[in-house]
C-alpha cells in the first residue's frame, strides 16, 4: 500500500481505490487468516481478525488521505503494529515458546490511538 501512495505519479480516485485494494488483496493476508481458522485457537483467530481489520482501516484511510506522513496514517499504523504485537505474543504463547519477550513486541505496546 505504501508503494502505491509513494509513486511519483500516484493514482487518484477510482484508480487509487483499485490499486490499494489490489495491494492488500494480492498480499495473501486473507489466505493466511483463513488458514489460521483451520488450526488456531479462538483467541488467535480473534487477534488475527483484529490485525486484519487494522490493515483494512489503513487501506481505507489511505484511500481518503494518501499521505503517509500525516497524523491519520501514523495513528492507524500504530494501531496496526499494536494489534500485530498482540497476535505475535499470543501465537508464541500458544506454541509454548518461552524465553524473553520479543523486543519488537514491547516497542508497540501502547494504548490505541484516539
Amino acid at each position: 500500500m505504501r508503494t502505491v501512495v509513494l509513486q511519483p505519479d500516484r493514482p487518484t480516485g477510482d484508480r487509487l481505490y483499485g490499486d490499494l485494494h489490489q495491494a492488500l488483496d494480492g498480499s495473501g493476508v486473507w489466505q493466511l487468516r483463513q488458514s489460521l481458522s483451520l488450526t488456531a485457537s479462538a483467541e488467535i483467530i480473534h487477534l488475527a481478525v483484529r490485525a486484519c481489520d487494522e490493515l483494512t482501516r489503513m487501506r481505507d484511510g489511505l484511500i481518503e488521505d494518501p499521505d503517509i506522513r500525516g497524523d491519520a496514517y501514523f495513528r492507524v499504523r500504530a494501531d496496526l503494529w499494536r494489534e500485530n504485537a498482540h497476535l505475535r505474543e499470543a501465537m508464541r504463547k500458544d506454541l509454548g515458546m518461552g524465553g524473553p519477550p520479543d523486543p519488537e513486541v514491547g516497542e508497540y505496546r501502547y494504548p490505541a490511538a484516539s
